[in-house]
């Protein structure tokens, strides 16, 4: 079921005025991620996670290629968690 005009703008207007109320908030509940134990995962984290069991895993069983893939996807994943990070963190400095 698709919004109407009208609702889109009430939802928008109610998006508005939650960010200049609670910045915080709004911040909060736009976050992207995986909640574990009460603490956000974002998709670097869950990349990086992904990386270290491939990485384990393709030593453990002789396999360069797996390994090789591990690797990069922990590397990845912790640019990504990185940049992340930098970005959420230098916007609000501002």
């Amino acid at each position: 079921m698709s919004l109407s005009d009208e609702e889109r703008q009430r939802l928008a207007k109610l998006g508005q005025e939650l960010e200049e109320d609670d910045p915080g908030l709004a911040r909060t509940l736009s976050d992207k991620g995986v909640a574990v134990f009460a603490h956000s995962l974002g998709t670097g984290a869950l990349l990086a996670i992904a990386g270290v069991l491939l990485l384990v895993a393709g030593l453990a069983g002789n396999s360069l290629a797996l390994a090789m893939l591990g690797t990069i996807a922990l590397v990845g994943g912790l640019v990504r968690s990185g940049s992340d990070w930098t970005h959420r963190h230098l916007r609000h400095r501002t």
